[in-house]
């Protein structure tokens, strides 16, 4: 029996479709961005999926921080892994010691039209350290940004207190009394609480201070490839006791959750804020909206020791779980590596509107990035100044460390424990932490 002219024409249409869509490579995508951070990324992974015919990307964001890391150990212990995820470069340390990475060879960047020099210097070798440190060579991630800590300044108000250069910028600021004295300039000129720092339920802030101010002491506390702590009953105390110093003198927010801090800084309630740079579209979208009230400026964080500019930073990085018991198949790779590439290269302009500044040196020494605006104003002397957390496993985001200063310096902040305290049991718990 013939079939029907239509149904014989159609039966290979049918197949061709059938078959395009079997050829179709899916790449499951797990990422932790909400807010401008998601919208970007949800914009990136769009219209990367516009543009390829034969790979599509499935994005599903998860809670940040350790819920995220503990729900990628799960995956890779049960073999069901995501494909490519998003990862912190402060928690490769701990995601290589619980093997949770996989390593990404040179041949697999050029997959991806990368290689290794593409990269920021810095970035590439803390990756290589956390990889020899865990007895590993090689990289276990790809850079995507540099997130840092800079002050927010509110012009109008540093302008009422005679501190407002006459290009618009803040004076040069060299050490710890510099600081201090123009702290207390903007409160009794003003009558504002100087400085915006969130403590109440947030560890995070705290330590990105405390540890910008020890690094631009000298301190470390990684030496030897271990952990050291022989720098924190100095250096860390003296850096714990500045921040207690200006707490007590009103100086700094106390007890101010994370969402209260930055809405102080907007509201006009206090002249400047510490944080990072990823509140960046906050200011933005704030100006746009007409509600932000006053003219703002964004620095790098100041050297308040002397020539030292380190500067608490971290990293977002593309990582692929290391999945044993179904390894990923050469065709999902390079879908992968195709998709890892476009972020960077396509992405990456997109991605700095979020504040953070491009991994990857052909966007960030791009003339379209170096006049993004106010990304400008901080992002290359910031990017020079910024250093990674200890290569310890006890570091980063989703961390016990983030625990230990909750627990130690909040109180100091608080007027409950002496630095001296409160360094000291910080110093018990990492100890207790390391073992």
């Amino acid at each position: 029996m013939r079939l029907p002219r239509m149904l014989a024409l159609g039966l290979p249409l049918t197949l061709a479709l059938s078959a395009a869509a079997q050829a179709q490579t899916t790449v499951t995508f797990w990422d932790f961005f909400g807010g401008g951070d998601g919208i970007r990324m949800k914009q990136i992974v769009d219209d990367f999926n516009k543009s390829q015919k034969d790979i599509v990307v499935n994005r599903t964001t998860q809670t940040w921080g350790n819920p995220f890391y503990t729900k990628v150990h799960t995956s890779v212990v049960s073999g069901q892994t995501p494909d490519v995820m998003t990862y912190h470069l402060s928690a490769v340390p701990s995601g290589l010691k619980k093997n949770d990475l996989r390593a990404i060879t040179p041949a697999e960047l050029a997959m991806a039209g990368l290689k290794i020099s593409d990269f920021q210097p810095n970035l590439v070798k803390t990756l290589e350290t956390d990889a020899k440190a865990a007895g590993k060579t090689g990289i276990y991630a790809v850079p995507l940004d540099t997130h840092t800590f800079v002050v927010y300044y509110n012009k109008d108000l540093l302008k009422k207190a005679g501190l407002l250069g006459a290009d618009g910028m803040m004076p040069a600021m060299k050490n710890i009394a510099d600081m201090t004295k123009a702290l207390q300039t903007i409160k009794d000129k003003t009558g504002v609480t100087p400085m915006a720092l969130s403590t109440n339920q947030d560890s995070a802030t705290p330590w990105r201070l405390w540890y910008s101010l020890f690094l631009q002491q000298g301190g470390t506390m990684f030496k030897g490839g271990k952990l050291y702590l022989g720098d924190l009953d100095t250096k860390g105390k003296a850096a714990l006791q500045t921040m207690a110093d200006w707490t007590k003198a009103g100086l700094l927010t106390k007890n101010t959750a994370y969402p209260a801090g930055v809405a102080l800084f907007t509201a006009g309630r206090t002249a400047m804020m510490f944080n990072g740079n990823w509140e960046v579209p906050t200011m933005v979208d704030a100006k746009a909206k007409g509600s932000l009230k006053f003219d703002y400026g964004i620095m790098s964080f100041p050297a308040l020791y002397g020539s030292n500019n380190e500067t608490w930073a971290d990293s977002h990085e593309l990582a692929i779980p290391n999945n044993t018991k179904t390894p990923i198949s050469p065709e999902k790779l390079k879908a992968v590596m195709t998709f890892i590439g476009y972020v960077n290269k396509q992405g990456g302009l997109g991605w700095a509107g979020g504040g953070h500044i491009p991994s990857y040196l052909p966007t960030q020494n791009s003339a379209a990035f170096k006049a993004l605006q106010p990304n400008v104003q901080y992002s290359v002397k910031s990017a020079k100044d910024a250093t990674l957390e200890p290569n310890v496993p006890i570091f980063g985001v989703g961390g016990p460390v983030y625990d230990a200063v909750g627990n130690n310096f909040t109180p100091v902040l608080l007027g409950q424990l002496t630095a001296e305290q409160g360094i000291s049991k910080f110093k018990a718990a990492l100890i207790n932490f390391n073992k």
